[in-house]
């Protein structure tokens, strides 16, 4: 008959100051009794020894697992913390850091940014772990989470000018919800730039007009450039004045980039490759013209370079 069997093996010493209870899953050699031990110290110190022992042996081998207690003469056991290796554990990540201002801070004092384009983490390094984070607004309406990142960026659009928020983080994973750290709260300033009207439109190139999102902006046109401006994007009206947001305005800029490039491209696959084709280079003198009546550089790149 195969199969496993089960032993219960339990050992005094002499004079009856230690017992140890050993289950094995397979038959095999029983480690000899310890010797007789003088105090609690002592004790503790051989019921490490003979675990260590039996992890070594056993380490290797198939279908056998053991569990052991260690007992003092009148049968009450010794704290397993006392003599069993203890698990490594994670701290609560503890060391907050926003936007390179250190500390955790709630209530009145909580630290005022003057930028929505800010960043959070946990500076307590522990390698080979990842750190979870949540954060929302202070009053808890949402939450939203962050995993596997060593901090927490928060884009445009995410925050709001005059907002408070808070966040908090924990290794991932974790067994307790006591591993969480303590909640970090801050404010956004009433000034700062807000970026939820940035829609489609990305921040660099935004920011290589050297325009704000939550601002308009006026240009002065020429028939000849209302008529550029409508035949190379995707605007319906235009007129001598026209006022737009800053994200508006940049959105048409890379239309008109884009128009260009179309262009050149066409004149690649046709008979016109060595020279650029008329409409290329007006689109590009227009967005060129745009872009310095709104402030930006004479020829902005967007990348079409």
């Amino acid at each position: 008959m195969t199969g496993t069997t089960r032993v219960l093996t339990r050992f005094r010493t002499p004079v009856a100051l230690a017992s140890l209870a050993i289950v094995l899953a397979a038959l095999g050699s029983v480690p000899e009794p310890p010797r007789p031990a003088d105090d609690d110290r002592a004790l503790y110190a051989l019921c490490r020894k003979t675990l260590h022992e039996l992890l070594d042996k056993y380490r290797d081998a198939d279908n056998t697992s053991f569990a052991m207690v260690c007992d003092r003469p009148d049968g009450t056991f010794v704290d397993p913390k006392l003599w069993m290796p203890a698990a490594t554990t994670l701290p609560s990540p503890m060391r907050a850091i926003t936007t390179g201002r250190p500390g955790c801070v709630t209530g009145p004092g909580r630290p005022v940014f003057e930028t929505t384009l800010l960043d959070v983490r946990d500076g307590l390094a522990w390698p080979g772990n990842q750190i979870v984070y949540e954060y929302g607004p202070l009053d808890g309406s949402r939450t939203g989470a962050m995993f596997g990142s060593r901090s927490l960026e928060f884009g445009p659009g995410e925050l709001a000018p005059g907002a408070s928020y808070r966040w908090r983080a924990r290794f991932d994973p974790a067994a307790e919800e006591e591993d969480w750290s303590p909640w970090c709260e801050f404010t956004v300033s009433a000034d700062a730039v807000d970026y939820r009207g940035l829609d489609d439109v990305s921040l660099e190139t935004l920011n290589e007009l050297g325009l704000r999102p939550d601002r308009s902006y006026a240009v002065s046109l020429t028939r000849r450039q209302q008529r550029l401006l409508r035949a190379g994007t995707n605007v319906s009206r235009t007129n001598a004045r026209m006022t737009l947001t800053g994200p508006r305005w940049t959105d048409l800029l890379l239309q008109l980039s884009g128009s260009a490039f179309l262009a050149d491209e066409a004149a690649i696959d046709g008979d016109d490759a060595d020279r650029s084709p008329p409409e290329s280079a007006a689109y590009r003198a227009l967005v060129d013209a745009i872009s310095v009546e709104l402030g930006g550089p004479r020829h902005p790149d967007f990348g079409f370079s």
